[in-house]
């Protein structure tokens, strides 16, 4: 069956064809969700748990451990990074790509429940599964607050507001898969014991705490009496207001009520963190995305939800609720790119074409053929789930190129036919037929280079998958596109009369050029030598060092602050970020340049983080300096660390940090040597990025409190009973839970402040054999110092140097340096046991370019098997696979140069390039193989027939490669974010 034929005798049918492949492509595009890049973060499930008043040393004995020992062993797991910090802990599990994630979530609970209890005032685990459910991954982020609101509010008050209406509308969103509050503060019923009472009427502090946890109501159970049933209940709890009247004891015969030891009431729990909106205290709230959720089309519901609070209950309350960072308006702006690129791309080679074919109904069948073959694009991409985003336009930006090849073989040979006098419909069929066998085998061939990618697992596999399947879809569909619907336009549109080829001269001079030169056996084997010696020569002394991925930067400046260990948070807010919005406000109010378009403050324990957003784009640069030398500089005790901030958030470099991990079981060694490390990364390079985490201060002030068992037995008290005195005189007691019917209280017993340890060790207790005694009389009281945060990963304790290297410096260049100088220092210091470990984009790059080697090999074995069918001939086959050496070192040797201007690194984005550079250089080849083929078996002497081929093949060749290059030429020469 000859479908061209077919195509061409039966235009109307041609017609409708193209009008559906046009409208369901169209329907297809338009449905695409959209991103910036495929989903490049492994499917991941935290698992939350929260113990207040708790130091990190105790979470990590207590509560995290027991629970990575159950968690270690679940399937699929691909690594296990533990963070822990005052009152909470943390595990985040990262899963293979393509993992069941409701399998490893029903793993994750089902082991939980084989953990340890936990402590009794410790909060039961929250396991939330996710892609992004920690840092910078974040969906998004959020800020409540009062525009014209008093800058020392506690945002606390609308505690009640965010709960009951924000939160419940943010959680109804599409695609989210938890809301946090960041902010929340519990409640809490606050028992204010006075100590020297307690002490004089001899009641412990234990006594209190038993009393209030006796205090709840119990079920009895039923009853039958007679006809009737009795639900028998127990209430034994107190009203908040009669709290009071509840009896801690009895003294000479008489009870001693709550009410006079202690004042009773109702608030929040103190904070621990805080955080500002251009200088106004803010609610943090962070929406984390489910697997697989689209960030576009989430940001779009969630802006619809934001206009709804902050037109209605917010509104009524002075509040905006406002999103900390837009992520879909970077998105947007880089697909905006990209297409505006991919259209003047395609004009560009619009105007190539017409100024070889001088024909312009010619040159328009080539260039509406085009939107056919992306249209079978878009369909396979809604097909199979894909999104559009920057990758796959850039494969439709490719796949113009290699698609107008097709047309572009089609409708020259077509118009040399109607030159030598065929008729329009006779020419249309046989042009097309000519090439057909050719044009095959050039798809076959683009087909195999990708095919593999579609099997590489992994980020790389993420990556490439939406380009393999955009350009081998587009470039099938052109095929079809270019044997059917193009030559029956050619045949009922196109004028033959087709004028003289102005550059038929050069041709002519280029073959007899070529056959010149090949005369004698010598001489081809000199050129072929020559010119596959001097590609492997340019490769190897011009490789460059291999990079992970680019950075995708936009438009805001992240600032990370290290705090002075030890310091209360009002001393943070009022000595440190009362001078750095002071020195912003100039900025912000637009009295000073560069100015500043908004801001926001996160502060916690031990860490903090400005997050800017400049008013212009060219006042990014500016004011990272200005960051750098005046606003962040000169702050006691503060260590900033001030970065672009990036769309491709793999890691918190962007997909450009290494993780070297230093794990082993003494911590302080650990910090030890890792701030040995830090000063050596500090000499390798200047103008590198380098952080701890946790931070390298084990001077976090600690007051150690060690029992003295011997007067603890003669006072008849024990280590708990001493603990729990110890925990009252300090953050509270937990003490059990209270319900009024709507909301849970956290019950807690509290003691008076104290501004000194020698205060906090004159605290008496009421102990049953030696009376009153002071907290320095039973335990001894040690001043030194601790660890703010802890982190463990794989089931170690581990202190990990982050490293963003200078943005003119490769991973794999940085890598090198970092075993070759750093790593033997630091293996030196560390014990025996303690290891050191590259992690991160590190183990990435190395895992991508071995996928990446293996799957090339895979894809050249693929294309001589294919070719060698075709040609049936594995020796034509050889010969076409030896243009990729050139091709290669042609590419090498063009980034080298491009580089004398602009720095480009060879990162996994780089080496796309090349793979669609090889199935253009094949094709081309192929081309001149098949003609010259085709011209011996009609009887031509081979020295004749390659030159001819050479003649006949070197427009379309010139053709083909000329309108890819001005296609592709946009995408270079207006760089941004796509």
């Amino acid at each position: 069956m000859n479908i061209t034929r077919m195509a061409v005798r039966n235009p109307a049918a041609t017609l409708v064809v193209s009008l559906l492949l046009l409208g369901f492509g169209t329907l297809a595009l338009f449905r695409l969700p959209i991103q910036l890049l495929p989903e490049l973060t492994p499917p991941r499930i935290g698992i939350y748990t929260a113990w207040r008043a708790a130091a990190p040393e105790e979470i990590e004995e207590q509560i995290i451990q027991p629970q990575e020992r159950v968690l270690r062993n679940i399937e699929g797991v691909t690594s296990m990074v533990s963070s822990i910090s005052r009152d909470e802990g943390y595990i985040e599990l990262n899963f293979e790509i393509g993992w069941d994630m409701q399998k490893g979530l029903i793993d994750v609970i089902t082991n939980l429940n084989q953990a340890p209890p936990l402590p009794g005032d410790a909060e039961e685990p929250i396991v939330a599964a996710g892609a992004g459910t920690t840092g910078n991954n974040a969906a998004a982020t959020l800020q409540l607050y009062r525009p014209d609101g008093d800058k020392t509010m506690d945002m606390v008050v609308y505690e009640d507001l965010v709960e009951t209406v924000v939160e419940p509308r943010l959680a109804r969103i599409p695609g989210v898969a938890r809301v946090r509050l960041e902010s929340q503060r519990q409640r809490e019923i606050a028992v204010n014991i006075d100590p020297y009472r307690l002490a004089g009427m001899g009641i412990a502090i234990e006594e209190v705490a038993r009393a209030l946890r006796r205090a709840t109501d119990v079920s009895g159970g039923f009853a039958e009496v007679g006809a009737r049933q009795y639900t028998v209940r127990f209430a034994g709890s107190y009203g908040i207001d009669e709290l009071g009247a509840l009896v801690v004891g009895w003294r000479n015969g008489q009870p001693v009520y709550l009410r006079d030891v202690a004042e009773v009431r109702t608030g929040w729990m103190e904070r621990n963190s805080f955080s500002r909106r251009n200088g106004q205290p803010s609610y943090y709230i962070r929406l984390e995305r489910g697997n697989g959720a689209n960030t576009v089309q989430l940001l779009d519901n969630l802006k619809v939800a934001l206009d709804e609070l902050n037109a209605g209950p917010l509104a009524r309350q002075n509040l905006k609720l406002e999103l900390s960072f837009d992520a879909s308006l970077h998105i947007r702006r880089a697909i905006a790119l990209v297409q505006g690129n991919l259209l003047l791309g395609l004009a560009l080679s619009s105007m190539v074409l017409f100024y070889f074919l001088r024909i312009m109904r010619a040159t328009l069948v080539i260039a509406l053929s085009i939107p056919l073959s992306l249209m079978g694009a878009f369909l396979a991409l809604s097909a199979t789930g894909h999104s559009l985003n920057v990758i796959s336009l850039a494969g439709l930006a490719f796949a113009v190129g290699l698609a107008m090849d097709a047309s572009i073989i089609v409708q020259e040979n077509v118009m040399r036919l109607s030159q030598q006098g065929m008729s329009r419909m006779e020419a249309s069929e046989k042009g097309a037929a000519e090439v057909a066998m050719a044009l095959l085998s050039s798809t076959l061939t683009t087909v195999a280079i990708f095919m593999p990618i579609l099997f590489i697992e992994g980020v790389e596999g993420q990556l490439f998958q939406d380009l393999a399947i955009t350009l081998s879809v587009a470039v099938i569909t052109s095929l079809v596109v270019s044997l059917t619907i193009l030559p029956a336009a050619t045949a009922h549109f196109v004028s033959s009369d087709a004028p003289d080829d102005p550059l038929s001269r050069f041709w002519d001079r280029l073959s007899d050029w070529l056959g010149e030169r090949t005369l004698t056996y010598k001489d081809r084997r000199m050129w072929i030598v020559s010119i596959l010696g001097f590609s492997v020569l340019a490769s190897v002394l011009f490789m460059p060092k291999v990079d992970f991925l680019p950075r995708a930067d936009v438009d805001a400046i992240e600032s990370y602050l290290e705090l002075p260990p030890g310091t209360n948070l009002d001393m943070v807010e009022r000595e440190i970020f009362a001078v750095i919005e002071k020195r912003l406000e100039p900025h912000y109010k637009g009295e000073k340049e560069p100015g500043v378009r908004g801001y926001n403050v996160g502060v916690g324990p031990g860490w903090a983080v400005v997050f800017l957003y400049p008013a212009k784009p060219e006042g990014v640069e500016p004011m990272m300096d200005l960051m750098r030398e005046e606003i962040l500089a000169d702050l006691p005790g503060v260590e900033p660390y001030v970065q672009r901030a990036s769309m491709i958030q793999v890691d918190a470099g962007g997909g450009r940090s290494i993780a070297i991990d230093i794990r082993g079981a003494d911590l302080e060694t650990l910090m030890e040597v890792a701030s040995a490390g830090m000063d050596k990364l500090r000499s390798m390079w200047d103008d590198a990025t380098s952080w701890a985490q946790p931070a390298l201060a084990m001077n976090q002030p600690e007051l150690r409190i060690l029992p003295d068992d011997k007067r603890l037995g003669q006072a008849g008290i024990d280590r708990a009973q001493l603990a729990d005195a110890v925990r009252t005189l300090t953050d509270g007691l937990f003490a059990g839970e209270y319900f009024d019917g709507n909301r849970r209280y956290d019950v807690i017993v509290h003691g008076p402040r104290w501004g000194t340890p020698e205060e906090f060790a004159s605290m008496p207790i009421a102990t049953p054999l030696a009376g009153v005694q002071k907290v320095g009389e039973l335990a001894n009281i040690d001043y030194t110092v601790g660890p703010v945060q802890l982190q463990r990963v794989d089931g170690l304790r581990t202190v990990t140097i982050n490293l963003l290297p200078p943005e003119h410096v490769t991973l794999e260049e940085a890598l090198e340096r970092l075993r070759a100088e750093l790593g033997p220092e630091i293996q030196a210091l560390l014990p025996p046991g303690a290891s050191i470990r590259y992690r991160g984009s590190a183990d990435r790059l190395e895992q991508a370019v071995n996928g990446m080697l293996v799957n090339f090999v895979i894809a050249v074995l693929i294309l001589f098997a294919i070719m060698a069918a075709i040609f049936r001939s594995a020796w034509d086959s050889l010969l076409v696979l030896l243009v990729m050496p050139p091709a290669i070192a042609g590419g090498i040797i063009a980034l080298k140069i491009f580089n004398l201007f602009s720095y480009q690194s060879l990162d996994m984005l780089t080496m796309i390039g090349f793979i669609i550079l090889l199935g253009l250089v094949v094709n081309n080849a192929i081309l001149l193989v098949d003609r010259t083929r085709q011209l011996e078996r009609e009887g031509v002497e081979q020295r004749q027939a390659i030159r001819d081929a050479v003649r006949m093949r070197a427009r379309p060749i010139f053709m083909s490669t000329l309108t890819s290059i001005f296609g592709m030429l946009p995408l270079m020469l207006m760089p941004g974010v796509g």
